[in-house]
């Protein structure tokens, strides 16, 4: 920091801006900390640099003049950040610590665009009018901040509700594309089954059934992340990603790898199965992907088939974090990411995906159930489609953590719904796990996983 004291390229700018402390603690100072972030959210994203002076004519770094860089600071700045609407912002607070006097330095808030601008914050300094003050938006204006305009505003929601529907529309293309190359390279319907072979160490699916009978019920989980990201796809490419397999996990708390990788165009695809498909990928340059799963049923012989609803989340935490790592850590995709769920009795029932798939003779519709002893599944209604659609940040499908959780938690109520089930027992919209919904192994598998 004290390299860029008077130097002009560091100058503050609409990305870039000094405070020599920020209090944040009466509602004066609480409001102009988060002016100042949602301001930069709003606008490009940048980064605000506390513990340094400016010079009042230059705007350029004058002392670094250091704050408290502690933890407790930390949560406190983030805290008053929850006054913002719609939460959350995209904000990371780093420390850079005086080696010479601990716990004191500079503290940089980094911002990044948001996909969910314009932002608002509650503005509490005038209740003339309004007991509880106005919701104002704030954006960078230069190296200054100002107050959007009513029209402004207008626009930049029509921006946001245009950007979802684009993103909506990609996320039926994503996984439309991924469900058909999954049919026409699945070979259930084989005469022959392969031998029985334990996928993740979890469950043991039966392959001779699902050539005998006409339904096969999939899991489809499909992300696209607001600011796209970039792969070249080379030998190079390919390579890192068969390594990715066998140092990375993709089943959470197993290892666990897919068999063969390769390339298709546009994606990096993953398959373990053959000629029986168990579970098969795409993942796309841009970030977006798919990640499919072939369902395992309880009861292989009545009118519907049952599957277990920690089966289905345990999937689903999986798929999220496989996929976002992926789009975070290969593309460098950020921001909010688009997530799809669709539990389906067979390939052909996805979302007018507009390719001709093959059609069952018969059809057999899929019941959610459970084996503990928690939780009331018996009146749930059976369906051959269920689909929740939710929006989640990037960074938290590719962390473990309360993030992953809550996203997960969030796109199978959605989908549940199509069930009767309002929530899915096993897990909670606060991130946390409910230990009680699952049976071992998974039980096991999956409190180890959570006590982060």
């Amino acid at each position: 920091m004290i390299a860029l004291i008077g130097r002009e390229e560091a100058a503050e700018a609409a990305d870039l801006d000094y405070k020599e402390r920020v209090h944040a603690r009466n509602e004066e100072q609480k409001v102009e900390f988060c002016k100042g972030v949602v301001a930069m959210a709003n606008d490009r994203g940048g980064i605000l640099v506390i513990g340094v002076k400016e010079d009042g004519q230059r705007a350029v770094p004058e002392e670094v003049t250091k704050v408290d860089v502690g933890d407790s600071e930390q949560r406190r700045l983030r805290d008053v950040l929850l006054n913002v609407s719609p939460h959350p912002l995209q904000v990371d607070i780093l420390a850079v610590e005086d080696p010479d006097d601990p716990g004191h330095g500079v503290l940089l808030v980094l911002v990044e665009r948001s996909g969910l601008a314009p932002h608002a914050l509650l503005d509490t300094r005038d209740k003339t009018h309004h007991r509880d003050g106005w919701l104002r938006f704030p954006i960078r204006n230069g190296a200054a901040t100002r107050w959007m305009l009513e029209p402004e505003v207008a626009t930049r929601y029509r921006a946001r509700f245009t950007a979802g529907r684009s993103m909506h529309d990609r996320l039926r293309e994503v996984e439309a594309e991924c469900v058909a190359a999954y049919a026409e390279r699945d070979g259930s319907a084989l005469p022959d089954p392969p031998q029985e072979a334990d996928r993740f160490g979890v469950r043991i699916p039966d392959y001779g059934f699902y050539r005998t009978k006409p339904t096969r019920p999939i899991l489809v989980v499909t992300i696209v992340p607001e600011t796209a990201g970039r792969l070249v796809l080379n030998r190079a490419a390919l390579l890192e990603f068969q390594r990715a397999q066998h140092a990375e996990p993709v089943m959470i708390g197993r290892h666990w790898t897919f068999q063969k990788v390769g390339v298709a165009p546009g994606r990096l695809i993953a398959v373990s199965g053959d000629p029986v498909i168990a579970v098969y990928s795409e993942l796309h340059t841009d970030g977006a992907g798919s990640f499919l799963i072939a369902l395992d049923g309880e009861d292989q012989t009545g009118e519907t088939i049952q599957v277990l609803v920690q089966d289905l989340v345990f999937y689903l935490l999986s798929a999220l974090r496989y996929l976002g790592r992926h789009a975070r850590d290969r593309t460098a995709a950020s921001g909010v990411t688009a997530i799809r769920l669709s539990l389906l009795a067979d390939t052909d029932q996805i979302d007018g995906s507009g390719i001709d798939l093959p059609r069952r003779d018969s059809l057999r519709e899929i019941q959610l159930t459970s084996n503990t002893s928690y939780g009331d599944y018996a009146g749930l209604s059976p369906t051959c489609r269920a689909v929740g659609d939710v929006f989640a940040p990037l960074d938290d499908l590719a962390t473990d953590g309360p993030g992953l959780i809550s996203a997960a938690a969030m796109v199978a109520n959605e989908a549940c719904h199509a069930f009767g089930l309002a929530e899915v027992p096993p897990l909670d919209i606060n991130g946390t796990i409910n230990p009680h919904h699952w049976e071992e192994p998974l039980r096991s598998i999956i409190t180890n996983w959570a006590s982060w």
